[in-house]
């Protein structure tokens, strides 16, 4: 019931490895093998649970009732992992797969007794038009609590970048349209009983939300801002359908603010109303709507680790007393039954993977349900450490330091791990890569620079046309600081990330030569012209935003080969690793190649790692275990003494 406004990104984050004289080492397949449960989801009636869980080294649904706690493997998957599912009535389950990481993700059914399993949307062969991916893509909209046999599905197959909302049969498939895309919606909103009240859309460079008229079946424009212009975004309904909360950078009486703030608003007028919440640090906040209520409860937000405020003293008292019972940890309610009498916690931390518990709700007791990792003992892992740092212009930069466990902290080598997106932030929690990291010997540096999300409008905007430019010297004024106080050797450092991640990687061997020396490229862009040629047609809406923020491939085709790492590989002075998914829809393969033919041109020492069975990022178990056995064996050739 949120509103889904979909911002194209890159979206991976990434890290790294070498021998540890400060921890005892441990096996590399305990931070990267399948955990051995995740998102244990309650049945509607709390009478079973859900689960995902590694069969044969894929991750399959697995059903426990929780009168015999006795598990059943519902499914049978070989080929793929389930990366997600849930519960459509009491009885059956939708599960949702891709096909070799090409993300157009189809919907499959299966009965809580593994019996009746159904394909109910295929996922389809991505598709190649002019260079370009079209990806097809069903999702589940809304649930229909109330309808056993049906849920709001979105599909893009008519209109790549524009989803149709269809009411779909678990039981048998069958679609039927709803709701036609007039052409420029991005994201559809309901109200809790499953209806359709508006829109959010994307038109050239402009966006807004639209109100849907039952009378005239029609969308009527609500608001219409550029996309960098100070805006507001509705993201949850009261239960009345017409007022609701709204994330805003424009206060009621009309003036700017830098950092959003969560404010009441209504629907049918569009007035901002009173401020629910604000932080004067980040952009402020996810709402937690509670179905029940049929309203907010409280707010999440992340600084450096992340906050729950709940603003109903009926839960804020539930979780106080969760919190007591688990005082080291971040804990929240992940799941719940229909009657809310029975919830799933989760329970986590930088040094701890989730651990879950079954929380009986009206007796405040919690039962210690299996944790995800239980072979990782938390006491050898590594404390992901907030800091806060300035770059060179003075602008402020939140992000994270680990340092390996056992160790002074004093002249380590270091891992400099940029996220990717870029348009999305580095968070605290369990890493395992930063973890396998920490453990070899490294220390591992997180930085949300300038045109990270989630700090602010100027910080956001301070990342336009940034790329390889003060986006990039952001993580290198990072570095010097780290090398500053002590903490770091400046002759062993390495940058490793994935994705934009990738894109910085390589722009910090060709654009800060000397500083690095190796480069690790985890499916990156090498090329901004070549990412406008190839970018998936599913991101067509965000076109204009992406040519404002990066470079305009017609106008400016000069400024993108300048920032181009492709086009620098002659400033490469160390080695090289490059991993890449040939089925990628983001990034596509041709960046590997391009850069690689540079590479070899200019004498560059370098590996190359394609797996022709994934996407943007490893997921097949097997693969994950390849590339980092070969990460760690390359950091420790570079970066030991």
């Amino acid at each position: 019931m949120k509103f889904r406004l979909f911002l194209v990104a890159l979206m991976f984050t990434a890290s790294f490895t070498m021998q540890s004289a400060f921890a005892d080492q441990k096996p590399l397949e305990d931070f990267f093998k399948k955990p051995q449960f995740a998102g244990f989801q309650l049945s509607p009636d709390g009478e079973n649970l859900g689960v995902l869980a590694p069969v044969e080294g894929r991750m399959n649904l697995v059903i426990i009732n929780l009168k015999d706690r006795k598990p059943v493997v519902v499914t049978g998957e070989k080929d793929q992992d389930i990366r997600g599912f849930m519960w459509a009535n009491n009885n059956r389950l939708l599960f949702f797969m891709d096909k070799d990481g090409n993300e157009s993700f189809g919907i499959f059914a299966v009965n809580k007794d593994a019996s009746k399993f159904r394909v109910l949307a295929e996922p389809v062969e991505s598709q190649l038009n002019k260079g370009r991916r079209k990806i097809e893509i069903t999702s589940v909209l809304d649930p229909l609590i109330d309808d056993d046999d049906y849920v709001l599905v979105t599909n893009n197959k008519r209109r790549s970048a524009n989803s149709d909302v269809y009411k779909m049969n678990v039981n048998t498939g069958r679609r039927r349209l709803l709701m036609r895309n007039p052409g420029d919606i991005v994201g559809w909103q309901t109200d809790w009983d499953g209806n359709i009240v508006g829109a959010g859309y994307v038109d050239e460079g402009y966006g807004g939300f639209m109100v849907y008229n039952r009378e005239t079946e029609k969308f009527e424009e609500k608001t219409r801002f550029r996309f960098d212009e100070p805006s507001f975004a509705p993201v949850l309904m009261k239960e009345d359908g017409v007022h609701g909360y709204a994330q805003s950078t424009i206060n009621p009486d009309g003036s700017i603010r830098d950092k959003a703030a969560l404010f009441e608003f209504n629907l049918e007028t569009m007035e901002v109303g009173d401020l629910v919440y604000e932080h004067p640090v980040i952009d402020c906040c996810n709402p937690m709507g509670n179905r029940k209520m049929k309203d907010i409860i409280g707010v999440a937000y992340t600084v450096g680790k992340p906050e729950l405020v709940y603003l109903d003293e009926t839960w804020k008292a539930r979780m106080d007393g969760i919190n007591q019972a688990l005082p080291d940890t971040f804990n929240l309610i992940s799941s719940m039954d229909r009657e809310e009498t029975v919830a799933v916690v989760a329970s986590g931390s930088s040094t701890q993977p989730t651990k879950y518990y079954l929380f009986d709700m009206e007796k405040g007791s919690l039962e210690p349900l299996p944790s995800s990792r239980p072979w990782i003992n938390p006491a050898e892992m590594a404390e992901m450490k907030p800091i806060q740092i300035k770059a060179r212009d003075g602008l402020a930069m939140h992000g994270y330091l680990t340092i390996p466990p056992g160790s002074d902290g004093k002249n380590l080598p270091l891992i400099m791990n940029p996220h990717g997106g870029p348009w999305t932030r580095d968070g605290w929690g369990f890493n395992p890569e930063t973890q396998f990291l920490a453990n070899r010997g490294y220390a591992v540096m997180q930085v949300n620079f300038r045109g990270s999300t989630g700090f602010g409008r100027k910080h956001f905007d301070n990342g336009n046309k940034q790329w390889g430019r003060a986006m990039q010297t952001d993580l290198s004024d990072a570095v010097q600081w780290a090398v500053d106080e002590g903490i770091v050797d400046k002759d062993r450092v390495c940058i490793y990330g994935g994705s934009y991640g990738g894109y910085a990687a390589m722009a910090g061997l060709t654009f800060s030569p000397g500083l690095y020396q190796c480069g690790i490229n985890y499916v990156g862009v090498t090329s901004l012209a070549l990412l406008f040629e190839t970018m998936p047609t599913s991101w067509d809406a965000q076109r204009v935003m992406m040519t404002e923020r990066v470079g305009d491939p017609e106008k400016e085709k000069e400024f993108l080969e300048e920032w181009s790492p492709t086009n620098h590989a002659d400033k490469i002075e160390v080695p090289v690793f490059m991993a890449y998914g040939l089925r990628d829809p983001r990034v596509d393969i041709e960046h590997a190649f391009q850069m690689e033919k540079a590479m070899k041109k200019n004498d560059v020492e370098y590996e190359l790692m394609i797996k022709k069975r994934e996407g943007h990022g490893f997921v097949k178990q097997e693969n994950r275990y390849d590339f980092y056995g070969r990460m760690e064996t390359f950091l420790a050739e570079n970066l030991n003494d």
